[in-house]
């Protein structure tokens, strides 16, 4: 698969969880992430960029890149969240070494 195809088809896997969601901030994710895809940008490394700043306010709120506890753990976002972060890092050349710890 191109690195384009994975990049849409994590970004849909994870709005498809997202949506499943009963909070007050999904409609607000769901319209962020939506904006992320990369047929809505110039290029690939935008539309990573962009998604980045969209987990980024996730991860605020969710704790989806803590290792420590329970919650984070059993959090049905946490998989798709951490596959298209992954992602997003790797198209835009961002190590975990660059990030520091979560």
């Amino acid at each position: 698969m191109s690195v384009h195809g994975e990049y849409n088809r994590s970004l849909e896997s994870l709005l498809s969880d997202v949506r499943k969601l009963d909070s007050n901030s999904t409609d607000a994710w769901v319209s962020a992430l939506e904006e992320s895809r990369s047929s809505q940008a110039p290029d690939l490394s935008t539309a990573a960029s962009r998604c980045l700043a969209v987990l980024e306010r996730i991860d605020t709120d969710r704790s989806l890149s803590n290792t420590s506890g329970v919650g984070p753990d059993l959090d049905p976002l946490r998989e798709p969240f951490l596959h298209l972060r992954a992602h997003c890092r790797a198209i835009l050349g961002i190590s975990e070494l660059d990030e520091g710890p979560s």
